[in-house]
């Protein structure tokens, strides 16, 4: 459970205080509702992502993609270290801040060869989990 279960609004929402599990669920529960059907993924594809299952298909990638997007950390269609990184000082509780942190340092440059941004979310989102999967979070 990281960053990307946050979306924008909630920055205005949320003065500096960090979320709580609850609140990052139900927030990408709202992601989730306008980024599903965007790319027209159904729920067997991406519920597999909690266990680290992920599938290697263009819906999927760019559903990522997409949540990535909403949670502003992608920018100019690149992703968006910096943003990841203030999101997580942010929202993040303080009990997985900076284990969540350290994955997405760890993590900071597995896809800057991609120029396809979907690919892009795949790798990095994959290469999170596999930092450190008793802190991720997909909605």
């Amino acid at each position: 459970m990281f960053f990307l279960g946050i979306v924008k609004f909630l920055l205005l929402v949320v003065t500096c205080e960090a979320m709580t599990m609850k609140q990052i669920r139900n927030t990408g529960k709202m992601m989730r509702k306008s980024c599903q059907p965007k790319n027209n993924v159904a729920d067997e594809k991406i519920d597999p992502l909690a266990d680290g299952v992920f599938i290697e298909e263009k819906e999927v990638k760019c559903y990522m993609a997409c949540i990535m997007k909403m949670a502003n950390t992608i920018k100019n269609g690149k992703l968006n270290y910096e943003a990841a990184m203030k999101q997580a000082d942010l929202l993040l509780p303080d009990e997985i801040k900076e284990s969540a942190k350290e994955a997405i340092t760890a993590c900071r440059k597995v896809a800057d060869s991609e120029k396809d941004i979907c690919e892009a979310s795949f790798k990095t989102t994959k290469c999170i989990y596999n930092e450190n999967p008793s802190i991720f979070y997909f909605p």
